[in-house]
């Protein structure tokens, strides 16, 4: 015998009169018979099996919406996508507080002049300056000269003017004492019908040619010349030969024009 069974049979003993009930035969036709008692009610039977799943029931009304739930914890980031479509550019932002001066950049290209400032204060009066060399002469003959048989230099023997003591009395020569440029000029006029060609002389080089014409009965001749001299350079008057020259008409000059 099985357990559910011996279980059943065991609580139905212990139920009072239970022996004494009246049971009738199914199928007496008795309209007028008594029925007994209800009968005790039984043990549950065991569980049935689980029957089929039924049909979907029709969809409910949608319900409320619920309370907002919380936030859930960051989750690690994700593979860095493809670049999407550049976007719209945005509104300008507050200007920000001005950063440290840059290190300095190269030196840029020069640009143009500006136009001319305000004139300014007059300064105050410098030291006195060096003074200037001052050299300057003038000479001439007192005594005819000539006709010479040869290339001679002409001698003079008046000093007009003699600043510097650049020009030498004994050879008749400028001869430089100061680095500069200096102006030189010589002038003749030559005996009765004779010719005054000549040269003024830098060394030993020729350097400007004047000529006074016998034709002219009393031929003049002139010329000028600015020469840069060093220390030691001689100029001098040379007369060719078959010249000829009258007396204090025939004059040697020159000054410095400025020094080096």
């Amino acid at each position: 015998m099985n357990l559910p069974l011996a279980l059943f049979l065991a609580f139905f003993n212990l139920l009072p009169d239970a022996h004494t009930a009246t049971y009738y035969v199914k199928g007496d036709n008795c309209n007028n018979c008594c029925r007994g008692l209800p009968g005790p009610q039984g043990v549950p039977g065991l569980p049935g099996l689980h029957g089929g799943r039924g049909q979907d029931g029709n969809t409910g009304p949608k319900g409320e919406k619920g309370e907002t739930g919380l936030i859930g914890q960051t989750g690690p980031q994700g593979v860095a996508g493809e670049d999407g479509n550049k976007g719209h550019r945005g509104r300008k932002g507050v200007k920000g507080e001005c950063g440290p001066p840059g290190a300095a950049g190269p030196k840029g290209d020069l640009g143009p002049q500006g136009p001319p400032g305000d004139k300014g204060q007059k300064g105050y009066k410098g030291e006195k300056g060096a003074r200037p060399p001052r050299i300057a002469f003038t000479v001439s003959r007192s005594e005819p000269l000539g006709p010479v048989m040869q290339k001679t230099p002409v001698t003079f023997d008046k000093i007009h003017t003699n600043q510097g003591d650049s020009f030498d009395v004994y050879s008749s020569h400028f001869i430089c004492k100061i680095n500069g440029t200096y102006f030189f000029t010589v002038h003749v006029l030559s005996a009765e019908n004779r010719t005054a060609y000549g040269w003024i002389m830098l060394n030993n080089d020729h350097q400007m040619a004047f000529h006074g014409d016998a034709q002219a009965f009393h031929g003049t001749g002139s010329n000028t010349i600015i020469l840069h001299l060093v220390r030691e350079d001689h100029v001098w008057v040379q007369l060719n030969e078959n010249s000829s020259l009258l007396n204090h008409f025939s004059s040697f000059s020159g000054h410095i024009l400025f020094e080096d």
